[in-house]
């Protein structure tokens, strides 16, 4: 009897496989999506990316095998056990895993966005007024899949002038996404419309792998990216600062200087972030609950010192979303000492350098890795010194 596994491969394979053509599906050739899910269920990051309609990003397709003998450790034995395939549907795929997008039924009820979340409890601004909100009965599907994050645009039925029900949550623009250092959890924040990574420069010093790591999520995201480096005042010479950012700029990426402390760039950052929806993210100790007060007085965050042996201890212990007086919201998110990748494609990561996806589509490969092929065009940039080595070396790390 046939059944389905469902695969998740980016939508110019999946058509190929729709057609017949499995040559895409191949893990072999190391240049797939090879993850195959028995169920749908736990799929969520399928179903989001199910409704974008960019082709680099993984979509969910159904294939139905003649056999469940031809499964091995979820993957598929050979690809003649293959009996059909099909993209599933949007319709079909929010049904299956609980995701209520935009729901007609609640046209006219209030729209906000949730600033907390904590067990269960939900904040959520509605234009001047704050309700705190549950999620709909237990048994419903919605509740028991549907996950709602800090930034999230939902729509509340109201119960009395404090308190509401979240009825829905709005289609979802982006999503950053990185995996937890204490845990498997993922930590996620949706419908940002900018990231300021922000580096010190001393107390920690610039680690530049880690901020590359960052816009490397920025990119995946689709967010807009802005370099902080931090803590100026702590430096007498700034030779390091500027060359790094000479770096940066040259790729195309918008950076600032500031301190917490003189004042520097701080007024800059304000109008970088004015009516933005914007998040700081960053290393424990970079200063961001520090830049937070600077940018807005009376939020009067706690704030710690840089233990020189430990380096920086957590201040922010969750996400929360704060309405800024000059326009916009900042999330403040928990600092961190190391930062792992969640849900991004290494086979895609030449599109996360801007520097290296303005070239590839010249390779003479089309899988090209640049890393080891005859003719790759980013290995003669790279020897000419229009791409960084650092840059590279990051990228061949990441991949």
């Amino acid at each position: 009897m046939a059944m389905s596994v469902y695969a998740g491969t980016t939508l110019v394979e999946a058509q190929k496989m729709v057609e017949g053509d499995y040559s895409a599906f191949d893990w072999r050739r190391r240049i797939i999506y090879c993850q195959v899910y028995l169920g749908i269920d736990p799929a969520i990051r399928d179903a989001e990316n199910a409704l974008d309609s960019d082709e680099d990003k993984p979509v969910v397709v159904v294939l139905l095998l003649k056999s469940e003998k031809m499964l091995v450790k979820n993957r598929v034995r050979r690809l003649s056990a293959i009996k059909g395939t099909r993209i599933l549907s949007d319709e079909e795929l929010l049904k299956r895993t609980g995701y209520i997008f935009d729901n007609e039924k609640w046209d006219g009820s209030p729209e906000g966005i949730v600033m907390r979340a904590s067990n269960g409890v939900y904040v959520v601004q509605c234009d001047a007024v704050q309700y705190q909100c549950s999620l709909r009965g237990k048994r419903d599907a919605f509740s028991k899949n549907q996950q709602v994050y800090v930034g999230d645009r939902v729509k509340i039925q109201v119960i009395d002038e404090k308190h509401g029900v979240i009825a829905t949550v709005m289609r979802r623009k982006n999503q950053y996404k990185r995996r937890g250092t204490q845990s498997k959890r993922v930590v996620l924040i949706p419908n940002l419309d900018g990231m300021v990574i922000v580096s010190s420069v001393k107390e920690p010093p610039i680690w530049q792998r880690m901020l590359d790591k960052f816009l490397v999520i920025a990119e995946a995201s689709g967010i807009e990216p802005l370099i902080c480096f931090n803590k100026i005042d702590m430096l007498e010479n700034r030779s390091e600062v500027d060359s790094m950012v000479a770096l940066y700029e040259k790729i195309g990426y918008r950076t600032i200087i500031t301190s917490a402390t003189t004042g520097e760039g701080i007024e800059d950052l304000k109008a970088w972030m004015k009516g933005k929806i914007s998040m700081l993210s960053g290393l424990s100790g970079v200063g961001k609950s520090s830049l937070l007060n600077a940018l807005q007085p009376s939020l009067k965050l706690k704030t710690n010192e840089v233990n020189p042996r430990r380096g920086g201890r957590h201040t922010t212990v969750a996400t929360q979303l704060y309405r800024l007086d000059f326009g916009g919201f900042i999330a403040d998110t928990p600092g961190l000492r190391e930062l792992h990748f969640w849900d991004i494609e290494p086979r895609l990561m030449d599109r996360y350098f801007p520097e290296i996806n303005s070239l590839r589509e010249r390779c003479v490969k089309g899988a090209c890795t640049h890393v080891y092929e005859e003719g790759c065009v980013v290995q003669a940039a790279l020897k000419t010194g229009d791409i960084s080595r650092f840059r590279y070396q990051s990228y061949c790390e990441f991949q």
